[in-house]
C-alpha cells in the first residue's frame, strides 16, 4: 500500500466521524506504514511516548476500530494486534505457531464463504466483514524441527 499523506489520513478520521487530531492522525498514518500488524506497544513506539500515552492510544484504536478504519487480528499470542483496514487489499495472515512470524497472503474468496456460511446458519441473515488467520509452522521452523528430531 501506498503512503498516504497527512490529508488524505485526516480526510479519512474526518469521514468516520472524528476531529482529526494529531494522535489520531499520528496513529493512523503509522498503521499505514507498517508492514504487518503491530501490538499496543509497537504503535506507542513508534509513534513517540512522548507523543501519545497508553489511555489515547487503546481509546483511539477502539474507536478506529468500531468506525471499520482498523482491523484487530488474533494471532493467539496473548495481546491483540493492529493493522490499517485497506478495503482495496483485502488480505489474511499465515502465522507460525513456533516462532510467530507473520506473512500475508490474499484470496479467501470472501462472498462465496460468506453465502455458504450464511446457508448453514438459522439465527443469520447477513455477514457484515470477516477475519482469516490460518496457524502453522514456517519453512525456518520445520528446518529446525527436523533437524532436531533427526
Amino acid at each position: 500500500m501506498k503512503k498516504l499523506s497527512e490529508s488524505e489520513l485526516a480526510e479519512i478520521i474526518r469521514n468516520a466521524g472524528f476531529r482529526a487530531t494529531t494522535p489520531r492522525v499520528s496513529i493512523l498514518s503509522f498503521l499505514t506504514g507498517a508492514k504487518y500488524p503491530l501490538t499496543i506497544q509497537e504503535i506507542i513506539y513508534g509513534v513517540g511516548e512522548k507523543n501519545i500515552d497508553q489511555v489515547t492510544a487503546y481509546r483511539t484504536l477502539e474507536a478506529f476500530k468500531k468506525a471499520g478504519i482498523v482491523t484487530q487480528v488474533d494471532f493467539q499470542h496473548g495481546h491483540a494486534h493492529y493493522e490499517f483496514k485497506d478495503r482495496a487489499h483485502d488480505h489474511h495472515h499465515v502465522v507460525c505457531v513456533s516462532c510467530e512470524k507473520v506473512e500475508d497472503f490474499v484470496g479467501c474468496n470472501y462472498e462465496n464463504l460468506a453465502n455458504k456460511a450464511l446457508k448453514q446458519t438459522h439465527g443469520f441473515a447477513k455477514i457484515m466483514d470477516h477475519s482469516l488467520e490460518f496457524f502453522g509452522l514456517c519453512n525456518s521452523c520445520i528446518k529446525k524441527n527436523n533437524a532436531v528430531t533427526v
